[in-house]
């Protein structure tokens, strides 16, 4: 899952499944008490009912402020797959088949549950995973008052095969089709008029089954994810305007939305809490506001705290230049903690074919200097060394250049260059802020240290990843996040870095392009050990392998994120499961 660009929060699930399905992890977590402790656990529940658990002391009324700098990648819910995104859209727009409510106890601990959301539980199998069967709640409609069925679950996934859809996560549409070309199965409803997603079938209104020619025991949590968002067929409005908003399931819904710069959510008065298990709907109404809001500027607003963003959320991180202010704050108004994410460059390896040229760029990086501009300790961890983090099962804990250091060592990568003929190198990154304008001019600086010519390329942060995943894209290097999509690293290892047919003309995640066949060949026989224990050791030492004789990357740091919200602001949470300020329990005090 990718992370958001910049000095921002974003996340995926921080919580590691075993075989038993509970288990623990370390996280930090801090409401605005300040009051979540270091340990999330993981639980499936399939007896879950609404309305959700009210929140102590929370009132109705008012308006919550998202102040950040970025807006999401895609409006369309099928096309998203980063982190805040599909939280926020999760959270408050859209239901899914399945979800996540994460409960926060008394004291402090939280516990992630896996539910059913549109669904009564987490799917029912009775052939070791080859068939899911769900069965809808009672109650369930849209905004504009019609009833949510199977049949519109089953469009939904059959918009998400659409190429117009490429930038979202792709597990249930390659598991449905049962190839990683999931396009020579299926096209979608845009170029297969009157055809549906095959493996699904919709016996009635209320049931929906799923079919694979494989076990796919991941599915529950797979299901989680904005691909099962419902749409109904005869009023899906086209690509264009599904950007900019669709028939809401959930207790919001979208007034307006400008891309790029302001989006209004207002409650939607057709949402029934009592078949929600997990949402709330306490501020009349939340506004995203994107435009010209540089982090620096908002950092010093929340920490003077003035009238306008007392009801406020900073979706990005404090920049280092005001985080000894923001430490002098109340706990209660600090968000911090670990993420499951690790901050990347990608080597385009089909562009940056040598891999001792690979090993050169990651010699002369310097760590030390990115580590500075973007707020030391409380960035990140650094420095990372592996494609996995450690939260992930899966990680193997190594160093496959343990003669590199902090600044880098540029004598290493002038011997690695010698006798080379060198070309210039795109730099890709996502311009509009003064922190990512800085990293960008550093590693340019400290990549040309040691011979090499970086050509700083700024692509539309409105269109990012689209751009950067285009199979013909003509970056050298790009700037990236991703986090586990669920507890697994074969949604790292196993997404990041395969190739073969899962490199697609558009939507692709693997930015380094890496497409070696040894590799493919081990990852897909990874995802076929029935172990999950010996799955994760072998992601781990693949992990290693392919840093070692590879470097198809260069891991910057382990991810961490500091924010802050307003004082008028009740019931924030740094999220285990996405790393951002959960808006799940979220209400303004006064």
């Amino acid at each position: 899952m990718r992370r958001k660009l910049g000095a921002v929060l974003i996340g995926t699930l921080a919580v590691a499944i075993a075989a038993a399905g509970c288990t623990k992890n370390t996280n930090t977590p801090a409401d605005n008490g300040g009051k979540v402790k270091v340990d999330n656990t993981f639980v499936v529940v399939n007896d879950a009912k609404g309305p959700a658990p009210a929140v102590a002391g929370a009132k109705n009324g008012g308006t919550i402020t998202i102040v950040g700098s970025a807006d999401f990648d895609r409006g369309a819910p099928w096309a998203d797959y980063r982190g805040d995104g599909i939280m926020v859209t999760s959270q408050l727009i859209a239901r899914t088949l399945t979800n996540y409510y994460e409960d926060v106890k008394s004291d402090g601990k939280i516990v992630t549950k896996l539910i059913g959301d549109l669904a009564t539980d987490t799917g029912r199998t009775t052939d070791g995973c080859k068939s899911y069967t769900y069965t809808l709640r009672d109650g369930l409609k849209y905004s504009d008052g019609s009833a949510i069925t199977s049949k519109d679950i089953h469009y939904g996934i059959s918009l998400s095969f659409a190429t117009e859809m490429a930038d979202g996560p792709t597990y249930i549409q390659r598991w449905l089709a049962g190839t990683e070309d999931f396009n020579s199965v299926y096209k979608g409803p845009y170029v297969e008029a009157g055809k549906l997603a095959p493996g699904v079938t919709t016996p009635d209104d209320k049931t929906i089954v799923f079919t694979f020619n494989a076990a796919h025991c991941d599915f529950p949590q797979a299901a989680a994810l904005l691909t099962t968002v419902p749409m109904p067929k005869d009023k899906d409005p086209g690509v264009t305007k599904l950007e900019t908003g669709f028939l809401a399931s959930g207790p919001y819904k979208v007034q307006s939305w400008i891309r790029g710069e302001r989006m209004v959510l207002v409650r939607n008065d057709q949402w029934d809490p009592n078949s929600d298990p997990m949402r709330h709907n306490y501020p009349d109404s939340y506004v995203f506001d994107w435009k010209g809001t540089d982090p620096d500027l908002v950092a010093k607003r929340f920490v003077a705290d003035g009238a306008a963003d007392k009801s406020s959320i900073a979706w990005d991180n404090v920049p280092s230049g005001e985080i000894t202010d923001a430490l002098a704050l109340d706990k209660s108004r600090q968000l911090d903690g670990d993420t499951v994410f690790v901050i990347y460059l990608y080597i385009n390896t089909s562009r940056v074919k040598d891999a001792d040229v690979r090993r050169a760029l990651l010699y002369s990086y310097n760590l030390d200097a990115y580590k500075k501009i973007i707020g030391g300790d409380k960035a990140g961890t650094f420095p990372a060394t592996t494609i996995t983090s450690p939260v992930t099962p899966g990680y193997k804990k190594f160093d496959a250049y343990p003669d590199n250091t902090l600044t880098g060592n540029v004598d290493k990568a002038k011997t690695l260059l010698a006798g080379k003929t060198l070309t210039p190198l795109k730099y890709c990154y996502r311009p509009g802020t003064p922190i990512r304008e800085q990293t960008a001019a550093a590693a340019k600086q400290n990549l040309e240290r040691a011979g090499f010519q970086i050509v700083l390329t700024p692509i539309d942060p409105t269109n990012y990843y689209p751009t950067v995943g285009r199979k013909d894209n003509t970056c050298d290097l790009i700037v990236g996040g991703w986090g586990q999509d669920f507890p697994s690293s074969s949604t790292v290892v196993g997404v990041l870095m395969k190739g073969g047919a899962a490199i697609t003309p558009t939507g692709n995640n693997n930015l380094s392009y890496l497409d070696d066949p040894a590799v493919n060949t081990e990852i897909e026989r990874l995802a076929t050990e029935p172990d999950p224990a010996k799955a994760a050791e072998g992601y781990g030492n693949l992990d290693e392998k392919i840093m070692k004789e590879l470097c198809p990357l260069i891991p910057l740091y382990y991810d961490h994120s500091f924010g802050l919200v307003g004082s008028n602001v009740g019931g924030a949470y740094l999220s285990g499961l996405w790393g951002s300020p959960s808006l799940q329990n979220v209400y303004a005090k006064s």
